[in-house]
């Protein structure tokens, strides 16, 4: 697989994240403004329908950091990065950054596995809407590894700006 299609690859697995998170936080806003309509006028509320939006908070909060990493949207010291420290030292922090969070997730979904595995001998269920909660676990594993592999990315392009910027043996 050349660079290209890993570049198309991932292009396309960001656009199906964003219109994914786009239809669910649309969902989420008719639900939460059904669930007042029902509350207020009619005195009856629709009791799966808190679940459910308790879920996809859940889903949208792990797969949003996945693009905010993808877009570099996370909180981070720019004033350090930017006017502190000059290229290429810059990227060596980015690198660090992203290697740390690459192995922290890595870590969580390794972990999150062994609790899903062990989950699925004995199933617990969410309340209302009988969801089996391994299943739900699995989910957020999965997007735990898009932000490790959007981290690894993210480091391999810090490298790469890294090493660009060093003079080379034979250019001095």
């Amino acid at each position: 697989m050349d660079l290209r299609t890993g570049s198309r690859i991932s292009e396309g697995l960001s656009r199906v994240e964003e219109y994914v998170l786009f239809l669910m936080v649309l969902q989420m806003g008719l639900s939460v403004f059904v669930q007042v309509i029902m509350r207020y006028v009619f005195q009856s509320a629709i009791t799966w329908l808190d679940e459910l939006v308790h879920i996809e908070v859940i889903f949208l909060t792990f797969f949003g950091a996945s693009l905010g990493i993808k877009y570099g949207a996370h909180i981070s010291v720019d004033a350090l990065k930017k006017h502190m420290i000059k290229e290429p030292y810059g990227s060596l922090i980015e690198a660090f950054d992203h290697i740390v969070v690459a192995a922290y997730t890595t870590a969580m979904v390794y972990f999150g596995m062994g609790l899903i595995s062990a989950m699925m001998k004995r199933p617990h269920y969410t309340p209302t809407l009988r969801i089996p909660k391994h299943e739900l676990y699995f989910v957020v594993c999965v997007a735990l590894a898009l932000i490790a592999l959007r981290s690894c990315v993210g480091f391999w392009r810090a490298v790469k700006t890294l090493l660009s910027g060093f003079p080379r043996e034979g250019n001095r």
